[in-house]
């Protein structure tokens, strides 16, 4: 949610914490998180049944989307 709501587009990672009475904070947003085989985001995907080059395929064709660019 906070992804769309600062206008993310892609990929990004959000930090947070959440207080002991369980409210969540935000700590930043980052638009360009890392992109090796041991940063957080290609990780994260790794647990959701994603390879790294699903991942990126997938930036990939979002961006050639919102060029109105045909692409494979």
């Amino acid at each position: 949610e906070v992804h769309t709501l600062l206008g993310c587009r892609d990929v990004s990672r959000v930090d947070m914490v959440v207080a002991a009475d369980g409210t969540p904070y935000v700590l930043e947003c980052n638009t360009s998180p890392g992109m090796t085989e041991t940063s957080l985001l290609p990780m994260a995907a790794e647990s959701a049944g994603m390879s790294f080059q699903d991942v990126v395929s997938q930036i990939v064709r979002a961006a050639l989307a919102r060029a109105s660019v045909s692409g494979t």
